[in-house]
């Protein structure tokens, strides 16, 4: 057998030393990943991510994409790192710091920092885009960074259940504010849809993407009603692109068809008030702005999600099913159902030491 020649150590050394390092790199990473896909730039990774099956509606993919790229302009700005694969642990703790710190507050002049649950939104982004990106398939990170970040979430969810009390003072003041801008009970009936229906503010409003070029919404209008008697029959597109129709109890359905008039299918039923969007249906942000004008005027600290929370609560303890709960609602498990009407029903312990109490 011949001989085959043996390099000596100090030529294989210089051999390994003169190789190109993006070669060498690229060679490595499609030995260990022969089928992952090429992916060439930091927007390509966040696109990719955004539109892969890890994230499933349309909401979510919006506030994601948003929160990749503002991860990518922090580690540029910060540290000049312009290749999330160069990013350390280090670097992710120091992201979510500046957030829930220095991250300046928009609309609030001289504010910052953001709160508990926003920034547990960002930590659960993070994760995604690391778990996703680790993926054989992927093969764009070497490590998952995001398993060594923890999600500290606030749970506020009594704070959100309002009491019928306070539904009715938040309705009254609903009124006041359409009087005082002359909006056509535009107020009032908005809050009422919400409340009554349980809808999703997303469900109802407007909403755009990629800076206003894509519609993901396109809002509320007349012929996703349909009558039923002395109802109305609503129809919703919600999460993950499932319709469903809810029907609406006779006095909501009254008010709306008086308020609809002649207005033909094809009009919003919340035109937009801004000159720029002129003839379209109410937006997201239109709509949280009306509500913040009702919480304001009754001084009630609310939001859109609060109706749907309170809708759930009430309806459930005045002897709605869960079945109905779970199908109006939209909820994909019983399990997400029940988080919204936990306590309804419960017979706390304080009162069984009462009824011992009185047996003494």
């Amino acid at each position: 057998m011949e001989n085959l020649p043996v390099k000596s150590v100090e030529s294989l050394a210089v051999e390994v030393v003169t190789l190109p390092l993006d070669e060498a790199r690229v060679a490595l990473v499609d030995y260990y990943f022969p089928n992952r896909q090429k992916i060439n730039s930091t927007q390509q990774l966040i696109e990719l991510w955004v539109h892969s099956v890890t994230i499933k509606s349309d909401q979510t993919r919006r506030a994601y994409r948003q929160i990749g790229y503002e991860l990518v302009d922090y580690m540029q700005s910060r540290f000049g790192i312009s290749d999330l694969r160069m990013v350390t642990l280090f670097h992710l703790h120091a992201y979510l710091a500046w957030l829930k710190d220095e991250k300046p507050v928009r609309g609030k002049k001289n504010t910052y920092g953001i709160s508990k649950n926003t920034a547990a939104k960002y930590t659960a982004a993070i994760k995604s885009l690391w778990e996703w990106g680790t993926r054989a398939s992927i093969g764009y990170f070497a490590i998952d960074l995001g398993k060594d970040l923890s999600i500290q979430w606030d749970d506020k969810l009594a704070e959100r259940i309002l009491s019928e009390r306070e539904i009715a003072k938040l309705e009254k003041a609903a009124m006041a504010v359409d009087l005082q801008h002359n909006t056509n009970k535009m107020h009032w009936l908005l809050f009422t849809l919400m409340f009554y229906s349980g809808v999703r503010a997303g469900e109802i409003a407007r909403q755009t993407s990629d800076y206003g070029k894509r519609i993901v919404t396109p809002g509320l209008f007349w012929r996703q009603f349909r009558e039923d008697g002395d109802c109305l029959l609503l129809t919703v597109t919600g999460k993950r692109n499932k319709t469903r129709t809810i029907s609406l109890d006779p006095e909501t359905s009254a008010v709306l068809l008086d308020y609809r008039g002649d207005a033909s299918n094809d009009q919003p039923v919340f035109p937009s008030p801004s000159r720029r969007d002129r003839g379209k249906p109410l937006s997201d942000r239109g709509l949280r702005l009306m509500m913040e004008e009702i919480s304001a005027c009754a001084g009630i600290k609310f939001s859109a999600h609060f109706l749907r929370h309170t809708h759930a609560t009430l309806a459930k303890k005045n002897g709605a099913s869960d079945f109905d709960l779970q199908a109006d609602l939209g909820h994909a498990s019983p399990a997400t159902t029940a988080k919204y009407i936990h306590h309804v029903g419960r017979v706390g312990t304080s009162h069984a030491l009462r009824r011992k109490s009185k047996h003494r």
